[in-house]
């Protein structure tokens, strides 16, 4: 018999991972399966989406909080009484169950409100996301790391980027501003979505929605939506960067578009989207131009289309992909 730790364990893990494909198909199956599973699930997500306002796991030290609930609610499997669920009792289940997990979440911040429980994340070959507290999500593009809290405390949220590329898609909260901290460089909204890519010694920012400051020491820039701009971690500079745009989110979106835009620019946003190197042949002119649209094709596809409109041989070893001069006959 499936214990009831079990079925929380399980909901929690689908909630943290709405990104993981495998997951939510098992999940969806689960819920197929009874009502009850459905009114569970029910009942712990609107907990989950509420906690953060109710500011129950402020500070709270997530994964102790966790064994802890889970060990309670294995004692209180073990003394209480087995009685058979009736229709009736299946019906309140699930809401007395969800009062528990209240009550205990309570319990879990009064014990824990002077530890904060930082929380690592860090993506290899596959994007993935990350839910914070607050409702905001971060996705990860490949070869990226973030460090989050458990639980915002104070009175600004903050994260840290610590390598690669996330998008930002940000709750909003005027009494609490969000930060993402990269290197030396700040970025703080209010409520909005962004990109940023961390490389070398680049801080790359672009805003999809809303506005956000990008400072460091005593250099700052305001964007808004459509704005772009780099920060040279080294010197402090901040500039506008006029040639940013939605190719940049490309590696999460899948969609290119390319206006009079040279092969040169057309290989460094096929490189971000794709996560590969192009190396150009010199003698390859500068001045042709590409005027297409790609959406959700994969890499082949665009290099197979690249080919024809331009006569240039794409040859790609590893993740490095060489572009050459057609060859004289």
């Amino acid at each position: 018999m499936t214990k009831p730790t079990d079925h929380y364990s399980f909901i929690l893990l689908c909630l943290q991972s709405p990104e993981d494909e495998a997951l939510q198909a098992q999940l969806a199956s689960w819920l197929a399966a009874d009502a009850a599973h459905r009114e569970l699930y029910r009942q712990v997500r609107l907990l989950w989406e509420q906690s953060p306002h109710a500011a129950f796991f402020e500070e709270a030290d997530a994964p102790a909080a966790t064994a802890r609930f889970l060990q309670l609610l294995d004692q209180t499997a073990a003394t209480a009484p087995v009685v058979p669920l009736t229709p009736a009792r299946r019906r309140w289940w699930p809401a007395a169950a969800a009062v528990l997990l209240m009550a205990v979440a309570i319990a879990w911040w009064q014990y824990s409100r002077h530890r904060v429980q930082w929380i690592a994340k860090t993506t290899t070959g596959q994007p993935d996301s990350v839910l914070l507290a607050d409702g905001s999500k971060i996705y990860l593009n490949k070869h990226a790391s973030v460090k989050y809290p458990a639980a915002f405390t104070g009175k600004e949220r903050a994260v840290q980027l610590i390598a690669g590329e996330a998008f930002f898609d940000i709750a909003t909260n005027p009494l609490h501003p969000f930060t993402v901290v990269s290197g030396p460089a700040q970025i703080r909204v209010l409520g909005t979505s962004f990109n940023v890519k961390a490389a070398n010694t680049t801080i790359q920012v672009y805003v999809l929605s809303g506005s956000v400051a990008v400072a460091h020491q005593q250099h700052s820039l305001r964007l808004q939506a459509g704005q772009g701009a780099s920060c040279n971690t080294r010197t402090g500079e901040i500039k506008a960067d006029s040639a940013a745009g939605n190719n940049q989110l490309a590696w999460r979106t899948r969609e290119l578009q390319f206006t009079d835009t040279s092969l040169q620019a057309v290989c460094e946003a096929l490189s971000n989207a794709y996560g590969v190197t192009m190396v150009l042949d010199p003698g390859i002119s500068k001045e042709r131009k590409l005027n297409a649209n790609f959406s959700n094709k994969t890499l082949p596809d665009i290099l197979e289309t690249l080919t024809a409109l331009y006569d240039y041989q794409f040859e790609q070893l590893n993740d490095t992909i060489y572009v050459h001069l057609p060859v004289k006959r």
